[in-house]
């Protein structure tokens, strides 16, 4: 009887060791998918991230120069929409992550839409408002895509790229803040004028 019993914890003994080692085997290989999407997916934002900024810090001059019109135009292209590997394990990640990188294209994409729509509406030579919204959207995105770079480098111990002297993200930021400042200036002005106070209300 006891050789049984003792027969029976070894086989019961045996397979929860297997089960152990499987578990610790898979997490392992998990482990491991993650931090190599993680890497791939950081050296695609981190050139997004320069591209973003290589659009805010656009003029519209071309070394120091108006076009032959006397127009400002566009010198920087804007950046395609991140396209991201699918030869890794997106399971492998946490889903709000996940969620966070693979819905970028979409912003990425709306945010071309809305500078498609101020270039309607601009007007030469200076074409504000498509200088503006390239400012603001490219501004924000390349933030956006910043942010995701910090937590995906922290979460899976990527170092941080050496860029020297160039900051994207002070480009970044200094081009978000500055077109949202202009536009607070510019409601103010509107909502103070005369027309809007004496227009009626609806």
């Amino acid at each position: 009887m006891s050789a049984v019993f003792f027969s029976l914890i070894g086989v019961v003994v045996g397979a929860l060791l297997t089960l152990v080692r499987d578990i610790w085997a898979d997490r392992r290989t998990l482990g491991r998918n993650a931090r190599y999407l993680a890497i791939r997916v950081v050296c695609i934002l981190d050139k997004y991230v320069e591209h973003c900024a290589e659009v805010v810090l656009d003029d519209g001059l071309s070394r120091g120069q108006r076009d032959s019109d006397g127009c400002l135009r566009a010198q920087v292209s804007p950046p395609d929409s991140p396209v991201f590997p699918q030869d890794v394990d997106w399971k492998s990640i946490n889903p709000e992550l996940m969620y966070q990188i693979l819905s970028l294209p979409n912003e990425a994409d709306a945010a071309a839409r809305r500078v498609d729509a101020a270039w309607e509406i601009s007007d030469p030579p200076d074409f504000e408002e498509l200088f503006e919204e390239r400012q603001y959207q490219y501004g924000k995105l390349g933030l956006t895509a910043f942010a995701l770079t910090e937590e995906i480098r922290k979460k899976y111990r990527i170092p941080t790229p050496n860029l020297g002297e160039w900051n994207p993200v002070e480009h970044l930021t200094k081009a978000r803040v500055q077109v949202e400042e202009d536009r607070r200036k510019r409601y103010e002005q509107i909502a103070a004028s005369p027309m809007f106070l004496n227009s009626p209300a609806i």
